[in-house]
C-alpha cells in the first residue's frame, strides 16, 4: 500500500504529486475540480448525493455497506488533518 501524506490542505502521493486538496468543507481533485463536500459525518458528491458516511469508527458507502474503518485511513495517510476530511480524501482517492 502506498503511503500518502497531508501537507496543509493538500494530499500527496509517495511521489510527492498533489492528489487532492480541501477548501473549507469542499474536496477538489488535482485538476481543481470539485469532487464533493462534507456535511456533518457524511460526504456528498457535487449533485448532493451521499457518497459515504462515518458512524463511530466505521466508514459506510452510499449503499450502507461497511467499506473500512478510521484506523485504516490513519494507516494510509501521514500527517494531520481534520478526521472527516482525511476520511473523505481516502474514500475518493486512495481506497
Amino acid at each position: 500500500m502506498s503511503v500518502y501524506r497531508m501537507s496543509g490542505p493538500g494530499l500527496y502521493n509517495s511521489h510527492h504529486q498533489l492528489v487532492a486538496t480541501s477548501k473549507g468543507e469542499s474536496l477538489f481533485d488535482a485538476d481543481n475540480q470539485r469532487v464533493g463536500f462534507i456535511r456533518g459525518n457524511s460526504l456528498f458528491d457535487s449533485q448532493e448525493r451521499i457518497m459515504m458516511s462515518v458512524r463511530g469508527s466505521d466508514i459506510f458507502d452510499a449503499a450502507d455497506k461497511k467499506v473500512a474503518s478510521i484506523s485504516e485511513v490513519k494507516k494510509s495517510i501521514q500527517g494531520t488533518m481534520e478526521e472527516m476530511m482525511s476520511t473523505a480524501m481516502w474514500y475518493c482517492f486512495i481506497r
